[in-house]
């Protein structure tokens, strides 16, 4: 295609600035490279410190909910040889009284010898024996049964059964708390039912044996005044059979010299009573006990909770305003590496628009238009990146 003589020396032009910008290496260095990449911020840089420094802060707080968990465990077993020695020392009560119907039978036996030595006295001697048979059969290990409510056996049940609602009340809240706290089925749980089951299991226990020994001890208060007001009925008669013969004296001191010996078994039955209730008490506060180790478990699990949320919390702050310093920073670095792009491709950028002006006025078909090579927003996208990392942070410690 020929051209018109007066763009022949724009054509030459033309050519010549061409040869010489292509010929011309780019230098890329001056918008490439790590210079354009923004540094870690020190807001990031100490939220990453905080962070490796709270992995396994948990740990001193769990050693100590643990030291605390055995040691309510172990006031637990202490709480249950103690109660096993409630039991033994009622049944060393139930054989001691039973020596006292032995000692009163023996003194039966007395009496009766006696009136075959009053002979003529036969009227006071029956009434006498009668006496001391009814007093023998208001003795022993069942003597308070004829004393026992009729209805203490339906207050017990009625009680028992209301603590067993209560308790099972107890476990849907803990499982509750566990679902709402996202550890349902974890280890938590299970140590938290464990230590609850045992605690009510115990207190179940005592309930139980503080209501039965509360109702023996009225039955048998009972039995002994009413068999005291037997004795006193043996004494009367006895005196009068002693005014009316002294024959029988020897049987009858006999008599009395065994039924003081059922007298001091029936005190050494109170006392191993009274030792039993004394067991009961220490029961109970070693059960206490337990429940302050529990107590002290559970605090030290909410200590751990809310290091670790305190933590998380500062980390995530630091680093979302770190990264947002950064995507500050590397906007303004991304916009000095656009602009130094821009401005090695200039001459490119005039050299076509030269040339698609001559073709123009040649009659030629121009080229397309030279576009940047680089049209992104460095600000939006810096930004964009920096708030997604720095969302991280916050993840940290949930």
């Amino acid at each position: 295609m020929s051209v018109q003589e007066y763009l022949e020396p724009a054509i030459k032009d033309y050519a010549d600035q061409a040869k010489a910008t292509y010929s011309a290496p780019i230098d890329t260095s001056k918008f490439t490279g790590r210079q354009f990449v923004a540094s870690e911020d020190p807001l990031q840089t100490q939220a990453i410190n905080l962070a490796q420094q709270g992995v396994g802060s948990y740990s001193p707080y769990l050693q100590a909910a643990q030291a605390a968990q055995k040691s309510g465990a172990g006031a637990l077993a202490d709480s249950a040889t103690t109660i096993g020695g409630i039991g033994s020392n009622i049944s060393q009560a139930g054989t001691t009284l039973g020596g006292v119907g032995t000692n009163i039978g023996q003194a039966d036996t007395s009496l009766a010898n006696a009136q075959s030595a009053f002979g003529g006295l036969g009227a006071f001697q029956t009434a006498g024996g009668n006496i001391a048979q009814g007093a023998a059969s208001m003795t022993g290990p069942q003597a308070y049964q004829p004393f026992m409510s009729p209805y203490q056996t339906q207050v017990i049940d009625a009680t028992l059964s209301e603590f067993d609602k209560q308790r099972l009340g107890g476990q849907q809240q803990i499982r509750d708390a566990a679902v709402a706290s996202g550890n349902f089925g974890g280890g938590r749980e299970g140590a938290m039912m464990g230590q609850y089951n045992a605690d009510t299991l115990a207190d179940r226990a005592a309930l139980q044996a503080s209501m039965l020994n509360q109702g023996f001890g009225q039955a048998n208060q009972l039995a002994q005044q009413n068999f005291a007001n037997q004795g006193d009925l043996f004494g009367m008669q006895s005196n009068l059979f002693n005014q009316q013969a002294q024959m029988g004296g020897a049987q009858q001191g006999l008599a009395q010299s065994q039924l003081g010996q059922g007298a001091a078994r029936q005190s050494l039955a109170q006392s191993q009573l009274g030792q039993g209730s004394a067991l009961a008490n220490l029961a109970a506060s070693q059960q206490g006990l337990a429940g302050a180790f529990g107590n002290q478990m559970n605090q030290q699990f909410g200590l751990s909770d809310f290091a670790r949320t305190g933590m998380g919390q500062d980390v995530s702050a630091l680093g979302s305003l770190g990264g947002l310093r950064q995507g500050q920073q590397q906007a303004l670095l991304s916009a000095d590496q656009q602009a130094a792009q821009t401005g090695a491709y200039e001459p490119y950028g005039r050299l076509s628009q030269y040339g698609n002006t001559l073709t123009g006025l040649a009659g030629g078909v121009a080229g397309s238009q030279y576009a940047d090579p680089q049209s992104s927003n460095p600000l939006q996208t810096a930004l964009s990146t920096a708030l997604g990392i720095g969302g991280l942070y916050g993840k940290i410690f949930k």
